[in-house]
């Protein structure tokens, strides 16, 4: 199985051509996954009740995915410069692992294992869960009643009297 390098060398174009196909395929997997984290990411902040479209963020989705494009293409040229290594394979059996684009694929699997904790991360925003624990609310509703309401809203005005304060500050 030749790549790169020694497919040029032996004349094999279409062998050549096909492995550019397989990790032109890598790549658009890592787009689609980018994809996938930017539709979980919009889903999420409207589940938030944050969502508001701006070019600044979809830039930065465009940015990110410029960056992955990057690295995918440097893995890339290690593959193709380190696949001539695979004519020495008779001297040294050990580059026969450079017949595989691994650096290619070591950079599509960082990046997939990214863009899923993403994913999951999205996923997880918005999610009903419980800030105040039933034990916690007890105590507050026991310790109203003993304070009484005019005491509790003095408290409260207190509260969002310095909330309001902090704001402005």
């Amino acid at each position: 199985m030749l790549l790169f390098i020694p497919s040029l060398l032996a004349g094999d174009m279409s062998a050549f051509f096909m492995r550019l196909v397989i990790v032109f395929i890598l790549w658009l997997v890592v787009l689609v996954a980018s994809l996938v984290d930017l539709k979980t990411g919009i889903d999420a902040s409207k589940r938030l009740g944050c969502f508001k479209t701006t070019s600044r963020g979809l830039r930065q989705t465009i940015q990110k995915d410029v960056q992955y494009m990057n690295l995918l293409f440097i893995g890339f040229l290690f593959d193709f410069v380190l696949s001539y290594l695979t004519t020495l394979v008779s001297i040294v059996p050990l580059f026969g692992i450079f017949n595989i684009p691994v650096f290619s694929i070591l950079g599509v699997i960082g990046l997939l294992v990214i863009e899923g904790i993403s994913v999951r991360e999205n996923l997880d925003k918005g999610k009903s869960k419980a800030l105040v624990s039933h034990e916690t609310i007890e105590t507050m509703i026991e310790i109203a009643s003993i304070l009484g309401d005019d005491k509790v809203k003095a408290i409260s005005n207190l509260i969002k009297n310095n909330v309001s304060k902090t704001t402005l500050n």
